[in-house]
């Protein structure tokens, strides 16, 4: 009998962790896919217009960015890159009067909304890059406010 209960108790310990393993499995997808977003950002003031779509997976972004500033070239293109905590760092590729360029940016998260970074910059093989992403001013005016994405 004792020989009987102890080989049940084992069963059941096996089948029970056997169990717990699926759930986390399931847990661990949802939690994945629920980190998945779609959101829309947008600035516009009398003369500019800044607009921002994201796709964030996990901490890999993706989307589209374009500029239209008053009395300068505007800018259409995507970017890619991480969020790092609050803030986003991207490679933005985007057209201005015909010509490809390649430029880092940053937005910093503020509850929903975003706030693009400025700081010193340097061209490396034709990209223009940020000399020190830890120094970034986000005290910029231009508050790209999320919105509904069209």
């Amino acid at each position: 009998m004792k020989t009987t209960l102890i080989i049940l108790v084992a069963t059941f310990s096996i089948l029970a962790s056997c169990n717990n393993n699926s759930k986390q499995t399931n847990n661990r997808e949802k939690t994945v896919s629920d980190t998945k977003t779609n959101n829309c950002y947008a600035y516009t003031s009398a003369k500019d217009s800044v607009f921002l779509h994201l796709k964030i997976s996990d901490n890999i972004v993706t989307g589209d960015l374009t500029y239209n500033l008053f009395q300068k070239d505007n800018n259409k293109g995507t970017i890619q890159g991480t969020m790092k905590g609050d803030t986003l760092i991207a490679e933005y590729k985007f057209l201005s009067e015909g010509t490809e360029s390649i430029r880092e940016v940053a937005f910093l998260k503020k509850e929903n909304d975003f706030v693009e970074g400025y700081g010193d910059v340097e061209e490396i093989n034709g990209k223009v890059r940020f000399k020190n992403t830890g120094a970034l001013n986000f005290s910029s005016n231009v508050l790209l406010k999320n919105i509904e994405c069209r």
